[in-house]
């Protein structure tokens, strides 16, 4: 039987090539230096920015957060200011009684609703107890307001104030305008909340129809008309944003004069 033949003899298979160099290691060393990413440099770059962003970030916020001044107030505006809204008018006044300010509130009114806050300013002289406490609390009180409806020469509006913990005092008022001023001429209880659909009693009209002053052709009328309508029956009152600053500014128009 004849002998195997070597193995380097069989076919099919090829022999082993040279091996490969080892490559030498500072060329390792310097292949991984040129990827290495990112660099040492540009690190410390980005810190810098980092810190240069931050620093003043909270340097700008302790600032903003230190109060050296007292708070300012809102300016107090006079009367004659405030009264020329029919909407200023009647907050106005609502923050001024809710405050015991009743004598100051009675600027704002005419007819019973004078005289009735001048009774209650006279009961302080007598009963002082329950209007200093008021008084006291003034900084706490916050009154809000909604217009009903308006017309040129009449306005109802709904007042709400919140004195304290104690529950809040609504009520509705009817304005008139007299020579560009809007007066409080009656004040009722309201018993629910302001933002209640408009009531028949509350509506006025949206027209007003006046002579025409001296000096003009004899005769004739001067029709005005309101710069709103007035809230549809079962709708919600016009203005649903709340006030809540004493001696705020009119935050609408006041009515056209002829």
């Amino acid at each position: 039987m004849p002998a195997e033949p070597p193995p380097e003899s069989r076919p099919g298979r090829a022999a082993p090539g040279p091996r490969r160099p080892l490559p030498d290691p500072q060329e390792v060393a310097a292949a991984e230096q040129r990827l290495n990413s990112p660099t040492p440099l540009t690190l410390r770059l980005l810190g810098v920015v980092c810190v240069a962003t931050l620093l003043p970030w909270v340097a700008a916020k302790a600032a903003c957060n230190q109060r050296d001044s007292p708070i300012r107030q809102p300016h107090d505006l006079p009367t004659d200011v405030l009264a020329k809204n029919a909407k200023s008018a009647a907050l106005e006044l609502a923050q001024r009684a809710a405050s015991g300010r009743y004598r100051e509130a009675a600027e704002l009114a005419r007819g019973d609703v004078a005289k009735e806050l001048g009774d209650a300013d006279a009961r302080c002289a007598t009963e002082p107890a329950p209007c200093e406490q008021r008084r006291s609390q003034s900084e706490h009180v916050f009154t809000r307001a909604v217009i009903a409806s308006r017309g040129p020469l009449e306005a109802t509006v709904r007042t709400e104030s919140r004195v304290g913990q104690a529950p809040p005092e609504r009520f509705a008022m009817r304005l008139q305008q007299d020579e560009g001023r809007w007066y409080v001429v009656r004040r009722t209880p309201l018993d629910g909340p302001i933002d209640a659909p408009v009531a028949p009693d509350e509506m006025v009209s949206p027209i007003a129809i006046r002579e025409v002053p001296a000096g003009q052709a004899p005769g004739n009328l001067s029709v005005t008309l309101s710069p709103h309508s007035g809230a549809p029956h079962g709708s919600a009152p016009s203005s649903g944003t709340a006030n809540e600053n004493s001696s705020s500014p009119p935050s609408e128009a006041p009515a056209q004069q002829p």
